[in-house]
């Protein structure tokens, strides 16, 4: 019997805070402990370009590995077939297009680029190269949002008419999220909290719904001002489905540091039911339905026990979501 396969696997970037810390005076875990985790993968190699000292961590922390101060050495002298991309925005591109044009698969954090435009020219490059990639995205995979996909499918809330969601968390500024941080330049990021975070709401209402915005209205605005302009603080924006389905989000870094940490929410209602999940991430959905096989229990409350795992997300859950990509 063959042996599984084993790939050969390069981390990419290691300044981002998702990435993880392997330095024992301020370890967290992220990107690298998942991967050295996962079933069917080898960490070979590790590339950081802007900080030397973060290299020096991980030769200490993954001695047997190769280390590179840039994506072109790293390709041109490491043999490996499976590369996790953790950078600021706009070098996801660049490096992305290098990868696909190496037949490297990969891994990508969000943000996945600085612009549209820029991510259509990677997009374009894994099109033509035929290369695998998963999208850093990983909220739709959480249990309580594999249940609810299936009760939309099944009819449970009748049709989708309407969905919403909330994000606020802390605000940027001196004393808090740092302004100077490279996910809150223009340079670097390109926009501000819709971009940066906003993303993930995004992409988990249009997996729900299961199709695609059709129109957009907004506003910004930039009530606390320390972020790069003109990237905002606060934006407000509606979504009209091609299912005829509304949809808004309300994203904001509006917390002062007393309150903390995030408020987040998303509601799905349809002509027969509704369904709440608050906080995001929540070990529990709420769900209620008129139809006829609900009625001897019409609102239902789904529980989840959410096994811890020292990876990126502090879940089971999400190192199963990137197992499946392996």
């Amino acid at each position: 019997m063959n042996a599984p396969k084993v790939l050969d696997t390069a981390l990419i970037g290691l300044r981002h805070p998702h990435v993880g810390r392997v330095d024992p005076a301020k370890p967290s875990f992220g990107y690298i402990h998942t991967f050295k985790q996962l079933d069917g993968v080898r960490v070979v190699a590790y590339c950081e370009d802007a900080d030397p000292s973060l290299l020096q961590h991980v030769r200490a922390f993954d001695p047997d590995a190769h280390t590179y101060a840039s994506v072109d050495d790293l390709i041109a002298r490491e043999d490996f077939e499976l590369a996790c991309v953790v950078l600021p925005a706009n070098q996801v591109p660049p490096t992305g297009i290098k990868l696909a044009q190496a037949g490297k698969h990969f891994f990508m954090e969000k943000q996945f680029a600085r612009t549209a435009a820029d991510l259509a020219a990677l997009a374009r490059a894994i099109q033509a190269t035929g290369v695998k990639v998963l999208a850093g995205y990983p909220w739709r995979f959480h249990p309580a949002m594999r249940d609810l996909k299936a009760l939309l499918d099944a009819g449970v809330l009748g049709t989708p008419v309407s969905i919403e969601s909330r994000l606020i968390t802390t605000q940027v500024r001196t004393g808090a999220r740092d302004p100077k941080h490279f996910m809150y330049t223009s340079a670097n990021e390109g926009g501000g909290i819709l971009h940066m975070l906003g993303g993930h709401w995004l992409e988990l209402m249009r997996a729900l719904l299961g199709c695609e915005v059709t129109a957009v209205t907004g506003m910004t605005s930039r009530p606390i001002g320390q972020l790069e302009a003109p990237l905002e603080d606060l934006a407000v924006a509606t979504l009209e489905y091609a299912n005829g389905a509304l949809g808004t989000i309300h994203a904001g870094y509006l917390h002062p540091r007393l309150g903390g940490g995030y408020d987040s929410g998303l509601i799905v209602r349809g002509l027969e039911g509704w369904a709440a999940w608050a906080p995001v991430g929540a070990p529990s959905l709420t769900v209620k339905s008129a139809v006829s096989h609900w009625s001897g229990a019409a609102e239902r409350t789904f529980a989840y026990e959410l096994q811890p795992m020292s990876v990126y997300g502090g879940h089971r859950w999400s190192f199963d979501f990137m197992q499946g990509f392996v």
